[in-house]
């Protein structure tokens, strides 16, 4: 009967401890906060963002004009030598014009800055959801080495209790066996399950900037998946999507670089004034200067730029179809992922949970044997870590639909 008592006390389903009260609680809000503000990479990826946009506005301006100052006929070691008639000067300021390129160089600077920020956006997006994955990760990791922890000293109780009762020759040797191998198996699970909860535990602290492991965290509901039809939040996102806006702003710099290789064909003008003065005469100097393309006309860049513009309509195409399939689905994925996780406990916990109970009292009748026990214990486990990985999944996909749909991760 004390076995018994024993059997059933250790195979009731495992529930993780409450954290205590006294402990600091990190909230997701919190953590997605503040890993946004101090994050490196999306620090960099601002910066540079900033630089673009900045070099986007003087793009457009005119080229720096160029000082020349000469002297000639400097003689000052000679008897004969009169500084202000022999000594000859000339200070000229060219200043180019930039008639035609202008206008390219400001569309491949747009089209740059464009794309840096694009880069930017698509930063910030993954660190929020590096951000979501590591803390519910940590709390997953936390609740199943918990249940994990329960169950290798449960059934650590029990191979002891069946040692007695093999001793006893009240049971079998080869049940003990079993226990034995379950017990180490749990063993096992406990191990890797303590492993990844502390790998997810460091990147976590990375991304806030502190220790995590004695912080008390706290799982809210996944956040709401968009509505309406997922093909057209298909279509919507191709107006906010990261890939989307690079890819654009892509064929726009490349689009830019060919009105740039272009125009370097035709003389770019310029224009030349100063001061000369020869044998002690002051005079003004004035012209005009260009160059001349007649041989090669840059036509090696504009060939070049114009196969990298073909390259870029076609890429931003391919992406503009791949982003429409892969929003719909994002939504259809997450909605799926939300409505199997409200039926989780009807469809997978409380069924298990059930199984157990029901096997052990069907052993303590002495309708079964202990593999029908051992095989509902390890059914029982396996559904609570399939819900908690359910669980994850839906939260990362509904955060997914939602930056698909160009909403906030977590609203």
């Amino acid at each position: 009967m004390t076995f018994l008592l024993l059997l059933i006390l250790a195979q009731a389903p495992p529930r993780p401890p409450a954290p205590s009260a006294a402990a600091e609680t990190l909230t997701l809000e919190a953590a997605v906060d503040v890993a946004r503000a101090r994050s490196p990479i999306a620090a960099a990826a601002r910066a540079q963002s900033e630089g673009a946009k900045h070099a986007a506005e003087v793009a457009g301006r005119l080229a720096d004009p160029e000082l020349q100052l000469t002297a000639e006929n400097l003689r000052p070691w000679a008897s004969d030598y009169v500084a202000s008639t022999d000594l000859e000067l000339l200070a000229v300021v060219t200043q180019p014009l930039d008639l035609f390129t202008r206008s390219g160089r400001k569309a491949e600077a747009r089209g740059e800055s464009d794309e840096v920020d694009a880069a930017r956006v698509r930063s910030e997006q993954e660190v929020v959801l590096a951000t979501v994955r590591s803390y519910v990760e940590v709390a997953r990791g936390r609740e199943l080495v918990a249940a994990l922890e329960a169950q290798v000293e449960n059934l650590g109780a029990i191979v002891t209790a069946m040692e007695r009762r093999v001793a006893e020759g009240y049971a079998a040797e080869a049940d003990l066996l079993r226990f034995r191998a379950e017990a180490a198996r749990a063993g096992n699970q406990l191990t890797t399950a303590t492993i990844g909860r502390e790998q997810a535990e460091a990147e976590l602290a990375f991304l806030v900037g502190r220790p995590v492991t004695g912080l008390g965290l706290t799982i809210p509901a996944p956040p709401p998946v968009p509505e309406g039809d997922p093909d057209a939040l298909g279509e919507r996102a191709l107006t906010h999507r990261p890939d989307v806006l690079a890819a654009r702003a892509r064929a726009m710099r490349a689009r830019g670089t060919v009105s740039l290789e272009r125009s370097r064909r035709y003389p770019d003008l310029g224009l030349a004034g100063g001061y000369k003065r020869t044998t002690g005469l002051d005079t003004a100097v004035v012209g005009i200067f260009a160059s001349v393309p007649v041989f090669a006309r840059n036509g090696r860049a504009v060939a070049r730029a114009d196969a990298d513009a073909r390259a870029a309509d076609l890429e931003l195409e391919a992406t503009l179809a791949r982003a429409r399939a892969e929003s719909a689905v994002l939504v259809r994925s997450a909605r799926d992922l939300s409505a199997q996780l409200a039926r989780l406990d009807e469809n997978l916990v409380v069924p298990a949970e059930e199984a157990l109970r029901s096997a052990l009292a069907a052993f303590r009748e002495g309708a079964t044997d202990v593999l029908r026990v051992v095989d509902a214990e390890r059914t029982n486990t396996e559904a609570h870590r399939d819900a908690l990985d359910l669980t994850v999944e839906a939260f990362l996909a509904s955060c997914r639909a939602r930056l698909a749909a160009g909403l906030e991760a977590m609203p």
